[in-house]
């Protein structure tokens, strides 16, 4: 039986510094049938020169003018071939067995999309606590993994990411739009279809943390910023019955699971949410509510107080 072909994308912008021992440790990988793909956005450094020379036609070098990292994601994923796509950062390294690894968890489970906890290393590579990135490893179980994604953000580490080619041919693009969150975005939108996301496995690759990181430049206040527009939108296009079941107990009750969400629903969950900046979106939702007759003239008939529950949240 023929081995599957595994694409690796790796997006890299400006980092020169890291990229041919990034790229290095995806062409050694033990498992062998291979296509490795840099996506250069834009870089101003020698980058994708140093690339060129180290491995000529061992990888595919595509370079494009700068986009951001979705766009340079995407182009990776629209050149991959392989009926799995793993992902990594422009400054991260793969261990050696990491395509071998997670190959063998995804012959093994139905899971669409697997993750692993990350090894965090420093700027020379030296290894570093978990406590000194505390995101990928404080998170809670919950009953789901779309629950957890929404209540705890995002504790998914990207550069772990091993995917079925039909799990990213469902989903489609990451959204160029955003900077900071647009793998948490896509997390949300995989899980909210329906498909199955887990984290498990050894670790597999070695997440680098330096003053170059593009989530550590302004990062809380643009992700604060995103996180708004992403989960709106996740309430308004994600598979209401796969809602429902993640949060059995913040709707209103419907005989179908599948109708969309009401303003109210919405409301419900957003006033509810931990995060600040969600509460306040909810209250948007709750304010819409309260100007509409129809919705007021229901909610006396149920015994609901729609301004309890906005004070509630504050």
């Amino acid at each position: 039986m023929p081995l599957p072909l595994v694409s690796v994308v790796i997006p890299i912008f400006n980092q020169a510094k890291f990229v041919v021992e990034t790229v290095g440790s995806a062409v050694r990988q033990t498992y062998r049938n291979l296509q490795v793909i840099a996506v250069d956005d834009g870089s101003t450094d020698n980058g994708p020169e140093l690339l060129e020379a180290e491995f000529g036609e061992q990888i595919v070098l595509l370079r494009q003018k700068n986009a951001g990292p979705s766009a340079a994601i995407n182009t990776g994923l629209a050149a991959a071939a392989g009926s799995f796509i793993a992902l990594l950062g422009g400054d991260d390294l793969c261990v050696e067995d990491r395509i071998e690894v997670q190959l063998e968890i995804m012959r093994t489970t139905s899971h669409d999309i697997v993750f692993s906890k990350p090894f965090l290393i420093d700027e020379v590579g030296g290894p570093m606590a978990d406590a000194s990135f505390p995101v990928f490893f404080n998170n809670s179980p919950v009953p789901s993994m779309l629950r957890a994604l929404i209540l705890q953000g995002n504790f998914l580490c990207a550069p772990t990411a091993f995917m079925r080619r039909e799990a990213v041919q469902s989903l489609g693009v990451f959204r160029p739009g955003l900077v900071q969150l647009q793998d948490y975005d896509y997390w949300l939108r995989a899980a909210a279809a329906g498909l199955s996301l887990a984290e498990l496995g050894p670790r597999v690759v070695r997440y680098r943390r330096h003053s170059g990181n593009l989530s550590l430049q302004g990062g809380s206040l643009a992700s604060a910023a995103e996180t708004i527009p992403v989960i709106k939108t996740l309430l308004d296009t994600g598979m209401p019955e796969e809602l429902r079941r993640a949060f059995p107990y913040f709707f209103e009750p419907v005989p179908d699971s599948s109708v969309p969400l009401t303003l109210f629903d919405k409301a419900s969950l957003l006033l509810s949410h931990p995060r600040d900046e969600l509460r306040m979106a909810g209250l948007e939702y709750a304010i819409a509510l309260a100007e509409d007759p129809s919705f007021m003239a229901k909610a006396s008939r149920l015994g609901l107080n729609l301004n309890r529950l906005a004070q509630k949240s504050l």
